[in-house]
């Protein structure tokens, strides 16, 4: 889900408070510079990924 659906789905309910940050949030999403490499890597680190076997507990 993205933040123009959240937009979509707060107007829908009503919500012009919510509306307005979803569509905050898209605007400064969208003005946001591309990351780097070195950022895009680290990232990887952070990110959990499903698609990846989690270690049992010792």
């Amino acid at each position: 889900m993205n933040a123009a659906q959240l937009a979509a789905e707060a107007a829908e309910r009503g919500d012009k408070a919510g509306e307005a940050y979803w569509l905050h949030v898209e605007k400064v999403v969208n003005e946001a510079p591309p990351l780097s490499p070195e950022q895009v890597a680290r990232l990887r680190v952070l990110i959990w990924s499903d698609s990846e076997p989690r270690a049992a507990a010792a």
